[in-house]
């Protein structure tokens, strides 16, 4: 017997954890059965031996091997804890090895050092300035807004630049009389409000008197709250001498409905209003991109070091490096949250890091999630505030005993990076002619750098971070290369997936190189941006010309692509010269299903797995490529289900539900995006908003995780009360905010359509989350009977308002049943009618869903709990639209947003979103027959199907108490064979087709055709 994987708070060797008693666990391997353990923790690995221990548990009889509490003294910041288990079976007995957890900084006091400004002299400039979001008088004005300027320009003016935003939509921009040419690849009449950031308008401004014309409309009508107009100017004047005159918006005048010739020279605004700030939600900083910023200091380490910790954190992203060595994996830290609550910081082990002598500690600061352009909205700062600011302390311990700290403070230095724009949607530009070379080493002469400018404090949190980083997780090769036009090399990687490619070239020094990605090719061969929309994914290298290769690879941006276009005037690229990297948050991988008959099956599983992939990026998002990028809770409430069969996924959830928290309304209200910008709408939604409280439920299932239970408890329970304190009838009919529906089912014509009543999916949905309170009080101690009577009470309300005596629910339209099925909201003496009404639906349409995001994850277990098999072998194989089939026939290589994401306007389509790859749930539950029965899969529900037209299925799946795995095989006449693997400590609940099985256990039950028993560890093979 072996005792192994243990963890703490579900991770190994967890660094900076703010949980003062973490929750334990551990595997063990050759035995059947625990039967009692011991815990034993003290202040170092030799100590675990001795008598002298933090925390002894004794001998606790019972099989429990997770969710277990530390119960030694509460840990202190920056403690390190060592543990191990020894553990007693029918086999004997055995201890593990030694394993450790490490608090981080559990208090603000705990915190050294200042918060140092990361932005170059001309920035700062910009932002002194105080460009900000001014309107006219009144704010919901349909009515076009005139904006203009005239100014005198200084006789000795090198160049002038005109930098213009307009909310929602700006119309044009005339400077002196001339209309300046729109910079993207949609027209001045888009619907889309691209007036977060500042765009460059070209145009003539000479000394003397000048114009500056804009003409912007806000929307006041539409399917998202809207907010009023907002108009953002900043134009710089570039005198001989080498200094900069700022021009801001405030200095324009405004009028709505403006006469004919209001942007000719000549024209006279004297009259107009000056404008006033906006009252509308627009409060991101409009200002353009940045260069990242170098930063350093020196420290001297004359003694043996015994441990070393480095703590950081910054508004914007950064690289912290010491002695030129990165200190860890991690990309874009401290990545995203709701930073008007928290910012994330980091805990780094450096000791192997340090030298004797001279050091330095240094740190790259982009612009990362904090000041990027974000959102659909594109605003720099949409989370807080200007300037990007970083934070650092470095503990060094010696192995005397004592400590020495290095942090930020006006001792730093700082420079300008060869990071000229790090923008998450945009992408990066790096001038490799600006490279310091041992810039963040020792030896190097600082002396032409400037001194830092310390910061102000942000007003939030410093929380730790030890969900999984952001990490570069693998490679791709590109299957192939072709030169559409001349000069313009586009790669094809065969596989969408998020990250950036690792370029290398040569050529003369100033030599720029553009790479373009994209999902799509246009029938040329060129790459389709179209379906970004706002996103540029555009990363620049411009050689130094050092006259060997070069190579460039970002480290402030990503994307979401299968396609990259290289264009520039350097040695022609080739297929060796680029390579993909993946990138996304590093959550082990679990699981591997496979099915050696059904090559479609195996591509919509792999599809949805490269697609999760390429959304677990910080937060659960929607997509990695276009204008969003955000943490829709509806997304990862209905895909959460095969996400953890895929990957271990509880750090990374849990740590989306601190944001869900965070950013959840002082009337209980959770939001429908998580991080979302403080200017987008603050709404809820039916079925978006739940995941507050599925997702809590579904880690208590997949790990016995109750601690994530107790975190969330008190806003759940804010929630369930937001519900029910307007709907006493327990109908959900008032306080339903966006109220997306069934978003994206097939028959809506545009993505708003009512398909489904509304009111019965958001009824449903607050019926299913009272059902999930009642049993998470009852796991945790609580009082789950008043759940139980709410629950009670939403069932009969809602069998009342949408369920027919025929068993027709709602509009009878696919998702009404399903939603009324799954749930359990039919009356038993009509689920039957209920279940047939779907399958005549089904049948109706040609074995075809019409489902969208809220029916689509339940759609085949309500079919195959009425055991209507044909149905859902049909619509699984399905391979017309509409299908999870028609993705891959079309040559998907991820799930679609949409079941009809080839056709209509494409720009509105993402081919990378996991929603509807919530089907390999289903896969792994019912085809694969692994499904936990008990929390933590300590007891396992394998009830595996065979359907012929599916064929053979095998799975593996690492859970948190070893390898599951089965293997099933079949014919015409049913399941005939089934391998399986039970791990240590765990009982399978067996479910076979009745027959004639050998090696089935003498006491096996039959009843109603089902052939039932358990069984415990080991590995076995059923066969009639």
């Amino acid at each position: 017997m072996r005792v192994v994987d243990l963890r703490a708070e579900y991770t190994v060797d967890l660094l900076g954890t703010e949980v003062r008693h973490p929750r334990l666990s551990w595997r063990i391997e050759g035995a059947a059965k625990q039967l009692a353990c011991r815990i034993r923790a003290a202040v170092g690995e030799t100590a675990l031996g001795e008598d002298d221990l933090l925390w002894d548990s004794g001998t606790v009889a019972g099989d429990a091997t997770f969710d277990i509490a530390y119960g030694g003294p509460a840990l202190a910041s920056m403690q390190r804890v060592w543990w191990s288990v020894e553990v007693t079976s029918d086999d004997g007995t055995a201890r593990s090895g030694a394993s450790w957890f490490e608090a981080g900084l559990l208090s603000p006091d705990d915190w050294r050092g200042e918060w140092i400004e990361a932005e170059d002299a001309f920035a700062a400039a910009d932002r002194a300035a105080g460009v900000n979001w001014v309107w006219g008088e009144t704010s919901l004005d349909a009515r076009p807004h005139a904006f203009r300027l005239d100014f005198d320009a200084p006789a000795d003016l090198v160049r002038a630049e005109v930098l213009i935003a307009g909310k929602d939509h700006l119309r044009g921009v005339w400077v002196n009389g001339a209309k300046s040419p729109l910079d993207w690849h949609f027209d001045w009449d888009t619907y889309l409000p691209f007036w977060g950031t500042l765009g460059a308008y070209d145009g003539e401004v000479t000394p003397g008197r000048n114009s500056v014309c804009a003409l912007v409309e806000a929307d006041t009508t539409g399917f998202f709250p809207v907010d009023g107009g907002a108009f953002a100017a900043l134009i710089r004047l570039h005198r001989a001498d080498g200094s900069v005159e700022r021009i801001v918006g405030k200095a324009f005048r405004v009028l709505a409905d403006p006469p004919s010739g209001w942007t000719d020279t000549g024209f006279d605004a004297g009259g107009w209003a000056p404008v006033v700030a906006s009252t509308s939600w627009a409060q991101g900083d409009p200002r353009p991109s940045e260069p990242a910023m170098l930063l350093r200091t020196g420290f001297e380490v004359t003694k043996p070091v015994a441990a070393a910790r480095l703590y950081a954190t910054a508004l914007g992203a950064y690289d912290a490096s010491i002695n030129g060595q990165p200190v860890s994996d991690a990309i874009l830290a401290p990545e995203i949250t709701v930073a008007r609550s928290h910012i994330l910081y980091q805990s780094y082990d450096v000791t192997a890091l340090i030298a004797q002598g001279g050091n330095v500690l240094g740190a790259t600061v982009a612009d990362g999630f904090y000041a990027s352009p974000f959102g659909w909205r594109i605003e720099r700062y949409g989370f807080g505030p200007a300037p990007r600011r970083f934070r650092a302390m470095l503990r060094v311990d010696y192995a005397d005993g004592t400590q020495d700290w290095v942090t930020t403070g006006p001792d730093w230095k700082i420079a300008t990076s060869p990071i000229l724009k790090s923008e998450i949607y945009d992408g990066e530009t790096f001038d490799a002619r600006m490279v310091q070379s041992g810039w963040d080493a020792p030896g190097f002469d600082d002396s032409g750098w400037s001194a830092v400018t310390l910061g102000v404090a942000p007003n939030t949190r410093l929380i730790a971070q030890t969900s999984p980083a952001l990490e570069r997780m693998g490679v791709l090769e590109p299957r192939s290369i072709s030169e559409p036009k001349p000069g313009r090399h586009v790669l094809d990687f065969g596989q969408n997936f998020s990250g950036w490619v690792r370029l290398r070239a040569r050529g003369p020094a100033g030599t720029t190189i553009r790479l373009k990605f994209a999902e799509l090719l246009n029938p040329d061969g060129t790459v389709d941006q179209a379906n970004l929309r706002l996103a540029r994914a555009t990363d620049t290298f411009i050689l130094a010309g050092t006259g060997e290769d070069e190579v460039f690879e970002p480290r402030f941006t990503y994307h979401g692509f299968r396609y990259v276009e290289v264009e520039g005037t350097f040695s022609a690229v080739s297929i060796d010269d680029v390579v993909g990297v993946v990138v996304h948050s590093a959550c082990a991988e679990t699981g591997a299903l496979s099915f050696p008959d059904s090559p479609l099956l195996q591509q919509i599983a792999n599809n949805a797995l490269w697609a999760q992939r390429s959304n677990f990026f910080a937060v659960p998002t929607d997509c990695p490529q276009r204008d969003e990028r955000m943490g829709w809770m509806g997304d990862i409430q209905v895909f959460l289900d095969a996400a953890a069969f895929n990957m271990a996924v509880d750090p990374f959830i849990r740590r989306f539900l601190l944001e869900a928290r965070a950013a959840q309304r002082d009337d209980g209200a959770y939001p429908i995006v998580v991080p979302q910008p403080l200017s987008f709408p603050d709404v809820v939604t039916a079925g978006w908003s739940e995941a507050g409280i599925i997702l809590p439920w579904q880690l208590w299932q997949r790990y016995g995780d109750t601690a994530v239970i107790d975190e969330n408890w008190a806003a759940m329970e804010a929630w369930m009360a937001f519900v029910a304190r307007s709907n006493p009838d327990h109908i959900w009919r008032e306080d339903r905010g966006l109220d997306l529906g069934d978003w994206l089912s097939v028959d809506a014509i545009k993505p708003d359509d009512e398909t489904t009543p509304r009111v019965l999916c958001a009824t449903a949905y607050w019926a299913w989350s009272a059902q999930l309170m009642a049993e998470m009080a009852e796991a945790t101690g609580r009082d789950a009977a008043c759940w139980r009577m709410l629950r009670a009470a939403i069932g009969e309300a809602y069998a009342a308002e949408f369920v027919s005596e025929s068993g027709i629910c709602g509009n009878g339209s696919q998702t009404s049943q399903v939603l009324s099925l799954a749930f359990g909201l039919v009356p038993d003496d009509r689920r039957a009618a209920a279940a047939q009404v779907l399958a005549d639906e089904t049948r109706g349409r040609g074995m075809k869903l019409s489902t969208g995001f809220l029916g689509t994850p339940y759609l085949l277990d309500v079919l195959a709990d009425a055991g209507l098999w044909d149905e859902v072998s049909g619509l699984m194989l399905q391979t017309g639209y509409p299908s999870w089939g028609y993705m891959p026939e079309q040559g998907a290589t991820t799930m679609w947003e949409r079941w009809n994401g080839d056709t209509g306007d494409l720009s509105m389509n993402s081919y990378n979103h996991y929603a509807f790859g919530a089907v390999v749930g289903f896969f792994w539950r019912r085809l694969a027959g692994i499904a936990p029965a008990a929390p933590g899969f300590r007891r396992i529900a394998v009830r595996p199907v065979w359907l012929p037209q599916v064929g053979r299925v095998s799975a593996s799946y690492e859970s948190l108490v070893g390898t599951i795995a089965t293997e099933t095989g079949g014919d015409a006449n049913g399941l005939n064979r089934l391998k399986l693997t039970v791990p240590a400590n765990a009982i399978a609940e067996v479910e076979l087709p009745a027959g004639n099985w050998r090696g089935v256990p003498e006491d096996s039950g039959e009843k109603s055709g089902v052939l039932r028993f358990e069984i415990g560890a080991g590995t076995y093979e059923f066969m009639r």
